[in-house]
């Protein structure tokens, strides 16, 4: 059973979303809908909420919030529901992406998350599409494997290639025991910097999920569906995820790249986001909620209209 979900860093993704009352905002990942209703309680009778979650367990969570009418719910990838919005010409003042994992994925053992729990080798958000972990890892080369868990889970490249021999050697694999215990065999425990697994099923996830390209993707679909003066927020839980955003939003500031002994700018630099702070949780919120440890959030407000061309 699912422990209790906790919203990682609610009240700085408030203030960061800075609410008006008639806003309609984007809760791209509803998840436990612990920001859905923080931010339904900033806005007013006029505001709207759009939550959206490809996790199918997702909407048996939404009962609650269904009863408002200034609520909606649409279950699908968030890069696809985004595009299909700024495609229809929609515009929102907000949009927030929480990209960890909620507690009830993590605690869940038959969604295969977990490293502590035994369940099937799965990891997909959507176990109606896509492949599984299982399959994945039992078909890849000790190579892109290798490649995979040094870029999606920053593990060190001498430990992401004796797990991968490992992984192969041991195939089948069906169960998230058998992972964890592939990890182990090569790596061993460390008694400091935590549980090696942690770093490995985070990877294999990732891939999985295609969750950095789904990310990339709903990026460039939000410079397009926020009105100018619409806040855009992402919490972030690894370096991949992170890296994206900051680039995202850096390569965005019109940053002018004319040499220096032109009076003008001539380069057409404009601006489309500024950037906000950076932001970690506070010490209690660490206390209260470890699993909180590895997360920043990032903010940016849109300023202009993105090119044409996109680029």
């Amino acid at each position: 059973m699912a422990t209790e979900h906790l919203p990682v860093m609610l009240q700085e993704t408030l203030a960061a979303l800075d609410l008006g009352p008639e806003d309609v905002v984007v809760d791209a990942t509803f998840g436990g809908g612990g920001h859905a209703r923080g931010i339904l309680e900033k806005l007013g009778d006029g505001g709207r909420l759009v939550a959206v979650d490809r996790d199918p367990e997702a909407a048996g969570r939404t009962s609650e919030f269904l009863r408002d009418p200034r609520f909606d719910f649409v279950s699908g990838a968030y890069d696809l529901v985004l595009r299909a919005m700024a495609d229809e010409g929609r515009r929102v003042d907000a949009i927030l992406f929480d990209l960890g994992l909620s507690s009830f994925q993590i605690d869940e053992p038959g969604r295969g998350f977990s490293y502590v729990r035994e369940g099937p080798l799965d990891m997909r958000m959507d176990t109606s599409s896509g492949y599984s972990a299982a399959e994945f890892l039992n078909t890849v080369d000790a190579g892109e494997l290798a490649l995979v868990l040094s870029e999606y889970g920053d593990v060190p490249r001498g430990e992401a290639r004796r797990v991968a021999r490992e992984v192969v050697r041991r195939r089948p694999l069906r169960v998230t025991t058998d992972l964890y215990d592939a990890v182990r065999a090569a790596v061993g425990w460390k008694e400091r910097g935590g549980n090696p697994a942690k770093r490995v099923f985070q990877a294999v996830r990732v891939r999985v999920n295609d969750e950095l390209g789904g990310l990339g993707r709903a990026l460039e679909a939000s410079e397009r569906l926020l009105s100018p003066g619409g806040r855009l927020v992402a919490i972030t839980f690894h370096s991949g995820e992170d890296r994206l955003v900051k680039r995202f939003i850096s390569g965005r500031e019109g940053r002018c790249v004319c040499p220096p002994e032109l009076p003008v700018c001539v380069c057409g630099a404009r601006p489309v986001f500024r950037r906000g702070i950076v932001q970690k949780p506070s010490k209690r919120e660490l206390e209260e909620n470890p699993r909180s440890a590895s997360a920043r959030l990032r903010s940016a407000i849109k300023t202009a209209e993105p090119p044409e061309d996109g680029g």
